[in-house]
């Protein structure tokens, strides 16, 4: 299973962890690692184009935190959040995803019908 994890710090900073591999077929025909990975890598490509963020990328694990938050950056993010419920709703043994609020140190993680406004970003 995919985990992505959506985190706000108190401090405003955005962070994005993914893990895993769904699992849904053998690598080169998994239609959900590769919808994930097209989505989450085009997002992290351009927020690092733009210096708003930086990335640590491994087999099975990429990570993004986001620098500069603008209005660029929370409507990339609304709709990455967006489509990729679109996929977990689709694939919910496949794909995780969370949202978690204050991730400092008093966690709250929102329920999948829950959403993050943009300005909440």
């Amino acid at each position: 299973m995919i985990r992505v994890t959506f985190s706000r710090a108190k401090n405003g900073r955005v962070c994005l962890k993914v893990m895993g591999h769904s699992g849904f077929a053998v690598k080169g025909k998994d239609i959900v690692c590769a919808a994930v990975s097209t989505l989450i890598q085009h997002t992290a490509r351009i927020l690092s184009k733009r210096k708003q963020c930086y990335c640590e990328k491994n087999d099975g694990f990429l990570k993004m935190v986001v620098l500069h938050s603008d209005e660029l950056s929370k409507l990339l993010l609304d709709e990455l959040l967006e489509s990729l419920r679109d996929i977990e709703a689709q694939f919910p043994e496949n794909l995780f995803v969370e949202v978690k609020e204050n991730a400092n140190r008093h966690t709250t993680v929102c329920s999948q019908k829950e959403r993050w406004s943009r300005s909440q970003w």
